[in-house]
């Protein structure tokens, strides 16, 4: 079955480049992409469906680790972020509306 993926390039020519794909997770295949220099970029993590969908990182065969672990991290953060705003926001009490007045939601 295909599934739209997030892919995101650690390094080379494209590094940090954001696209996305439709993938068939059942495929033999592995999910690749091509760069500009001709080099193929292979699946080196992902992350399965969950809050922030799927994540797919595609390794440059010039990458070093510290453009892996530097991507890593900042996914990471990103995630955090958007759960910690997620929790809190579910977490604000809300206030009882006087009847005969309309609010919108935020």
């Amino acid at each position: 079955m295909e599934q739209l993926v997030e892919c995101i390039v650690v390094g080379g020519p494209q590094h940090g480049l954001v696209s996305r794909q439709f993938w068939d997770s059942q495929s033999p295949m592995p999910l690749a992409l091509v760069t500009d220099d001709g080099e193929a970029c292979v699946a080196a993590a992902s992350r399965r469906p969950g809050t922030a969908g799927d994540r797919i990182i595609l390794l440059h065969p010039a990458a070093t680790g510290q453009q892996l672990t530097g991507m890593l991290t900042g996914l990471n953060r990103h995630i955090a972020s958007v759960c910690a705003v997620v929790s809190v926001a579910r977490r604000t009490p809300r206030q009882p509306v006087p009847s005969g007045s309309l609010r919108l939601a935020a």
